[in-house]
């Protein structure tokens, strides 16, 4: 067994087992991120529940496949680079008809998408998971996060590029993965081809939507970070009057019981010095 997973063909079959972890990921994460268009309570409800007991042991396990992948195919990349004669290492390759722009270009593609990810952490997942992970609360609303990068015209061109990269990495990727595990006759070959190019198109229109319908205000309006600051501050302002209240009354309330036990000592006291004064002239 370990020396299939060492030999060329096995770990051509790990990477294409933990390749087909991102088709999953891609398509869970673009459902959830396409609610912030809908609904600023929807999308925070879905982005509490990835922050959840229930999701987050998932996240090692998720990342744990992403760099296999990332390991084995700059393995491979390696390996193929050694095995070429130096006169062929920089020569354009030929087009042929079973080879595309994408199947010469993974590694270029597979750096982009891995880079800009890095990017898209310290975003969004810095700042929404990792808290959750460190046992802190993360972002009040994840959805303003998302509001205030994409009204920036600069990242929208960022993350659509990003996205087509994406697309190209995923057109290839997916049928060339099924291909490795075996499925590459010619009769589920075409059909895991269309599969993929219907897939990549499906995810790059769902994600390139969010920047450009957030940058063009075609998205549900939402709370501005700024009322819900404002809100949060008008209501700490009246728990502080309330408890001022409360303790002003509390005070006036003691203040009255204790002006009201004095006059009771005076008055007993009075009475004392009477009755004494009284006894005292009979005797």
């Amino acid at each position: 067994m370990l020396a299939f997973l060492s030999s060329s063909i096995g770990k051509k079959v790990i990477m294409s087992l933990s390749g087909l972890f991102l088709p999953v990921f891609l398509a869970l994460h673009a459902a959830i991120n396409l609610t912030a268009l809908f609904s600023e309570t929807l999308y925070n409800q879905a982005c509490e529940f990835m922050g959840s007991g229930f999701v987050l042991p998932f996240v090692p396990v998720l990342a744990l496949g992403f760099i296999v992948h990332i390991l084995v195919s700059l393995r491979i990349e390696f390996q193929n680079w050694n095995c070429r004669p130096n006169s062929m290492r920089y020569r354009v390759p030929t087009q042929t008809k079973a080879s595309s722009w994408a199947s010469k270009n993974m590694l270029a593609l597979g750096v982009i998408v891995l880079g800009l990810l890095a990017i898209h952490f310290f975003h969004f997942w810095s700042k929404m998971q990792l808290p959750e992970l460190l046992g802190n609360h993360g972002a009040e609303n994840p959805r303003q996060l998302i509001i205030n990068l994409f009204q920036n015209p600069v990242w929208c061109v960022v993350y659509i590029a990003w996205f087509v990269a994406i697309f190209y990495h995923v057109s290839h990727g997916f049928w060339s993965a099924f291909q490795s595990l075996g499925l590459n006759n010619s009769k589920w070959l075409p059909r895991l081809q269309f599969l993929a190019k219907i897939y990549a198109v499906v995810i790059f229109l769902a994600y390139a939507a969010i920047p450009v319908c957030v940058l063009t205000g075609l998205h549900a309006e939402g709370t501005p970070a700024a009322c819900v600051a404002s809100e949060n501050a008008d209501e700490g302002t009246e728990t502080t009057t309330e408890n001022a209240a409360e303790g002003t009354e509390t005070t006036t309330e003691n203040a009255a019981e204790g002006t009201e036990a004095t006059a009771e000592n005076a008055a007993e006291g009075t009475e004392a010095t009477t009755e004494n004064a009284a006894e005292a002239n009979n005797g």
